[in-house]
């Protein structure tokens, strides 16, 4: 039996042993893949031991995907540019590292038929989620990202470590957003999951036609609440990006590709 688990703190509500389990069931494969609640301060440590009991991957989650690529032997591209990893596995003496999370959010948008090509976006937050997207989200040849977070100079900080020739990413405050017609706007934020306010101006959702929240829960997030205010009618939750990154992780691990959109029909029809 393979071994598997998810690795981060708080970790005991993750739903990603259910969707690997399915994943497995599908494949008609016996894995085991459990939820392991890991310190950052004893994560090297606590991480080589579950390698050494045998765990052939481990998925990797807040606050612990930094740590995860400073640990590993060999990241990918990927992992290289967002410098914070969500999937490890071993080869031969090598820990290996890639971030699934960009494809899991544009495999889910692109279910959605959301097409981010040419289009004209804003991402709100400019931490550790909205680094894990950027590289992919720019991939799909955007017209223009315009990246606003509290502090401005995060903002800044961010769109100077992903400058990309071909794809306008611009650092701007608020008040400055341009009038040109954005289409959507992506939630990269806290909000909802840490019981705070909207931090932003609710004018933002004016004119938007859809809106993508990387936080999901078992009803509708406080940020897709906000969009319905405003009658957008494409309000999306993270859970079809959680879904979609596990099954490229499966996908690395076992060379199996699963079929996401089932288990996430699955998960939603538990909640």
């Amino acid at each position: 039996m393979k071994k598997f688990a998810v690795i981060g703190k708080p970790i005991k509500h993750s739903l990603s042993p259910r969707i690997h389990s399915e994943f497995a069931k599908e494949a008609g494969i016996d894995i085991s893949y459990e939820a392991i609640e890991v310190d950052p301060k004893s994560f090297t440590s606590q991480t080589n031991k579950l390698f050494k009991e045998g765990y052939e991957g481990l998925n990797v989650t807040l606050p612990l995907k930094g740590l995860a690529y400073n640990f590993a032997d060999k990241v990918s591209e990927l992992g290289n540019q967002t410098r914070a990893v969500n999937t490890l596995w071993k080869e031969g003496k090598n820990i290996c590292a890639d971030s699934t999370d960009g494809l899991g959010l544009v495999r889910d948008l692109t279910n959605n038929k959301i097409s981010l090509e040419k289009c004209n976006f804003i991402i709100l937050g400019a931490g550790g989620a909205a680094q894990s997207i950027v590289p992919s989200l720019l991939g799909m040849k955007p017209n223009k990202v315009f990246v606003i977070n509290r502090t401005f100079d995060k903002s800044l900080d961010l769109v100077n470590k992903f400058k990309n020739s071909k794809v306008e990413l611009k650092a701007v405050k608020e008040k400055d957003i341009p009038k040109e017609d954005i289409q959507g706007i992506i939630n990269a934020t806290s909000f909802g999951v840490d019981g705070g306010s909207f931090e932003f101006n609710k004018d933002l959702f004016k004119g938007i036609k859809w809106v993508y929240d990387l936080n999901y829960s078992d009803g509708q997030t406080a940020f897709c609440k906000i969009a319905n205010e405003f009658g957008i009618g494409v309000c999306l939750d993270g859970l079809g990006m959680l879904v979609n990154q596990a099954a490229a992780s499966f996908e690395i691990w076992t060379g199996i590709k699963p079929a996401p959109l089932r288990v996430l029909k699955l998960i939603k029809d538990s909640f």
